[in-house]
């Protein structure tokens, strides 16, 4: 098969031996997966070994089942959990399986789905319901992200949120706090491609952070917002969530920024916010998304610009580094 390799340089295409299923997998034959954020991010710091194959928003249709797997039965369209996990430490209790070390996580320390075919874990199979399209089942990852943010937050119908950055995770948290009923959502970002995304996908403003002080912009409009979700990495994006979030309201940090972040604890303590984070999400999550792009509830073709063969991936991962008008890159390897 052609797969997608991680080098000492970069990425390149090659012939990789095709999966074999073991005891209790599946081989899955990938029709769409999304380029993340956080892959752009690995391959330009030179993390992940090379020989790698990542991707891990996927989905795909069963192509063989390992020894003993009777169901998802051979042609089921699927969305694929790539995140493994024994379902009994720990870390699996605290619904964090991406830190569990007793099954692999595909596309991050297994192989993933930039190439034609991916062996997974049967558990972590989704069958999509009737009428969905396979390529929307790519969608379901990122989604699951969101829904985790938002449910943290746990945000009463109609309380107005604010989104800082967007990136395919902050319009995902968008597209989540749409559907679960908030009211008013400002969205932040620098790329104007995104910007417009945003747009589409639910905000009722959109800022661009360079331009417009958030915490001015909420002052003059009498905004106080129940929630604010910071998925941007920006070492001073804290600092306008804890200005514009309500007393006792709700920070979620989604992105992993490498810059110390600048806090501002008076501000923080006095009005009796909460900090949390989110680390990706369970199963039960990803069931939840999968719920929502296949009922129609939400509709993700927005966050799409381009749609890609393998070939095209490594020169779409520079592209990237500096979005400019492209939204989301979305590799449909079988092309």
């Amino acid at each position: 098969m052609k797969a997608l390799v991680t080098t000492p340089d970069g990425l390149d295409v090659v012939d990789h031996p095709d999966p074999r299923p073991g005891p209790g997998e599946a081989v899955v034959a990938v029709r769409s997966c999304g380029i993340c954020g956080s892959d752009v991010h690995m391959v330009e710091a030179g993390l992940p070994p090379p020989g790698q194959i990542l991707g891990h928003e996927f989905a795909g249709t069963v192509a063989e089942l390992g020894p003993g797997v009777r169901e998802p039965r051979v042609g089921t369209p699927v969305a694929v959990n790539p995140l493994g996990g024994c379902g009994s430490c720990a870390r699996c209790r605290g619904r964090v399986p991406l830190l569990c070390g007793a099954v692999p996580n595909l596309g991050l320390n297994a192989p993933g789905g930039f190439a034609e075919y991916a062996a997974v874990p049967v558990p972590q199979l989704f069958a999509l319901p009737d009428g969905m399209a396979v390529r929307d089942g790519a969608h379901v990852e990122p989604l699951a992200v969101a829904v985790r943010a938002v449910e943290e937050a746990r945000p009463a119908p109609g309380d107005d949120a604010l989104v800082f950055g967007l990136g395919p995770i902050g319009l995902s948290v968008v597209l989540a706090l749409r559907a679960y009923g908030a009211g008013k959502i400002v969205a932040v970002g620098r790329s104007p491609g995104r910007r417009a995304a945003a747009s589409l996908v639910g905000a009722d403003v959109v800022l661009d952070g360079r331009e417009t002080s958030v915490a001015r912009y909420a002052a003059d409009a009498g905004l106080a917002f129940a929630a604010a979700y910071e998925c941007s990495g920006d070492s001073q994006a804290l600092l306008a969530c804890i200005a514009t979030v309500e007393v006792c309201g709700t920070i979620v940090e989604l992105a992993l920024g490498r810059p110390p972040a600048s806090f501002d604890m008076v501000g923080f303590v006095t009005k009796g916010l909460r900090l949390l984070s989110v680390c990706a999400y369970a199963g039960e999550e990803f069931g939840r998304a999968l719920d929502l792009v296949g009922s129609g509830a939400v509709n993700a073709d927005p966050l799409v610009s381009e749609r890609i063969p393998l070939a095209e991936v490594p020169a779409a991962f520079e592209r990237l580094r500096a979005p400019g008008h492209l939204v989301g890159i979305t590799v449909e390897p079988w092309r």
